[in-house]
């Protein structure tokens, strides 16, 4: 009976293709988009994981400010360090609460093994009348590439301790195609910075060409930056640094831990119990991204799944408008011998098929959208057995739902009734 009522369904639907057409419109774009939404949600968060073991598992970032988000919550609690000033995502704007001490006390840590702090200077990076406004200028020490193994370096060399108070200046890819043009070598080239002369010796490596994320996140690169010792920033600053963030890679894997608990525990104690700093590892990172990502995509799934409610819609005028213009065959049907819910299962089934064409239709669009939007912003979408699963299932529900209307009212039609209507 099913296959009858399956192999009639198609029939029918044969015999009104346009009509058919359309009314499946909003279940392909309903479930094409929300599975291509899904997919690209998928390869986005696959670029990213991608990009944080790149990284490296065992670097950790502190950073100004409570995230809310590190591997410190359960050190503190571990490390008996728990309480505190508190501090929420507020604290991590302004002024930096990171301080001398905090590096001091993250060197000395027996479980750290590098350690390079990043400190942000204001101004603008110049080559004669060409600016590169956008540049970020900061401050560090030799140590970052190995505490930032995601960036690499492109040409020449990047800063020693011998450049402790020398005007010289590690570059970005874009800061040098900007000021110096694409193609040209920019090692020993000078550039300005705040009215001093800085002699580049070293190119970072473009983020397209090293493939890695960085210390500013999983997805951020240093390509339009210039880098510049710390004794020199406080010379020309004139000041005490504000350290944005420091940079420490764990001895191994097995130290990333106790390393946060340490941490969180010894700055806690250098801020006078204010729990106004995060200790994060890029697992701690990587569960962010996820978390935002995760959200996102179910939002914006949200939305685009509107559309599957007015292909229900548009399902069930159809199907009523279906059972009006079979009447009498329903009519004849039953005069036969069929049995009301013989009726009903027809026309359920009927609703049911033509929902689910329209989702793997729907699947196929999404196919088709998915790697175009991904050409252009470069990730390659991910298409799960799962997700189409669901999608086909989503399909048949919907055929069920907005197709037990129809199917009851073509259930009840008395065969006298029927057989009279013109």
């Amino acid at each position: 009976m099913i296959f009858e009522n399956i192999s009639m369904a198609l029939r029918s639907i044969a015999g009104n293709k346009l009509r058919t057409f359309l009314t499946m419109l909003g279940i392909i774009i309903g479930v094409g988009a929300v599975v291509a939404i899904n997919s690209l949600g998928q390869g986005l968060k696959q670029v990213v994981t991608q990009e944080v073991s790149n990284l490296g598992a065992d670097v950790l970032v502190i950073t100004s400010g409570k995230t809310g988000i590190s591997s410190s919550s359960s050190g503190s609690k571990a490390g008996g360090g728990g309480g505190g000033g508190g501090g929420g995502f507020a604290s991590s704007l302004g002024t930096s609460t990171l301080t001398e001490q905090d590096i001091t006390t993250v060197q000395n840590d027996s479980h750290v093994s590098v350690v390079a702090p990043l400190s942000l200077i204001s101004g603008i990076v110049e080559r004669g009348t060409t600016q590169d406004p956008s540049a970020l200028i900061m401050a560090t020490s030799p140590d970052f590439l190995k505490a930032d193994p995601s960036e690499k370096l492109g040409s020449g060399r990047f800063l020693t301790a011998a450049d402790n108070d020398s005007y010289v200046a590690v570059i970005g890819s874009d800061t040098s195609n900007t000021l110096f043009g694409s193609g040209t070598n920019a090692i020993g080239k000078t550039v300005t910075l705040r009215g001093h002369s800085f002699t580049v010796v070293g190119v970072l490596a473009s983020s397209q060409a090293s493939q890695g994320g960085s210390s500013f996140g999983a997805t951020s690169s240093l390509d339009d930056i210039a880098l510049i010792p710390t004794n020199t920033a406080k010379t020309l600053t004139g000041s005490t640094l504000q350290i944005y963030r420091i940079l420490a890679q764990a001895k191994s894997k097995d130290d990333v831990q106790p390393a946060v608990n340490d941490l969180t525990n010894e700055i806690k104690a250098n801020h006078g119990g204010q729990d106004d700093f995060s200790v994060l590892t890029q697992q701690d990172i990587l569960n962010t991204f996820n978390t935002i990502f995760d959200a996102l995509t179910g939002a914006i799934s949200a939305i685009a799944g509107i559309s599957l409610l007015v292909g229900g819609i548009g399902i069930m005028n159809i199907m009523l408008v279906s059972v009006t213009e079979r009447t009498r065959e329903i009519g004849l049907r039953k005069a036969l011998g069929a049995t009301s819910g013989m009726v009903l299962s027809q026309f359920l089934i009927e609703a049911v098929v033509l929902t689910v064409i329209g989702g793997m239709l729907g699947v196929a669009f999404a196919y088709g959208l998915g790697h175009a939007v991904g050409h252009f912003a470069k990730l390659t979408p991910v298409f799960t057995v799962g997700t189409i699963a669901t999608a086909t299932i989503i399909s048949a529900v919907i055929g069920i739902v907005f197709g037990i209307a129809p199917a009851i009212k073509a259930s009840r039609m008395k065969p006298i009734d029927a057989l009279r209507y013109e």
